[in-house]
């Protein structure tokens, strides 16, 4: 592989920056599987019977795969205020899991995995900066009339 070292070094910068938010929604889902376990255990225990699988069924919901039929089941067994309120909780859990959560996530890993890109920019930013700083200082100190002559010449 090309550049594997570069690579390698990518995936740990990544993996670091990255795990904190990887334990968040790791709880995040825990917290979600285990209410949806028990608020919908019974209306639909292929999904949320037992803890671990209620879990992973909140895990799909989070990767928006299912997300609106599995509520859409629980709604039809329930009433219709109940049915919003399922929608609701599922809709909540995609934006906080799916949409904020997992999208946050990649962005970090995927920043930090090219963050070594950007170090050769910015070199040359800083030296492009330090040359317009010795200008400036330059500048600064000649006349600020070019037409003026100094007696003494």
């Amino acid at each position: 592989i090309p550049e594997s070292a570069r690579l390698l070094e990518g995936v740990g910068r990544a993996l670091k920056a990255s795990v904190g938010l990887l334990l968040v929604l790791i709880l995040f889902n825990l917290i979600l599987g285990l209410a949806a376990c028990h608020f919908f255990g019974e209306a639909a225990p292929q999904y949320f019977g037992d803890p671990l699988v209620s879990m992973y069924s909140m895990f799909k919901v989070f990767t928006v795969e299912g997300w609106y039929e599995i509520p859409d089941q629980i709604a039809a067994q329930a009433g219709p205020l109940a049915g919003y309120g399922v929608r609701a909780f599922f809709v909540m859990a995609v934006l906080t899991g799916g949409i904020l959560g997992l999208t946050l996530t990649t962005a970090v890993f995927v920043d930090e995995m090219v963050m070594d890109n950007n170090a050769a920019v910015e070199k040359q930013l800083r030296a492009v900066q330090d040359e317009l700083a010795e200008i400036k200082a330059l500048l600064t100190k000649a006349p600020s009339d070019p037409l003026h002559t100094d007696s003494s010449d």
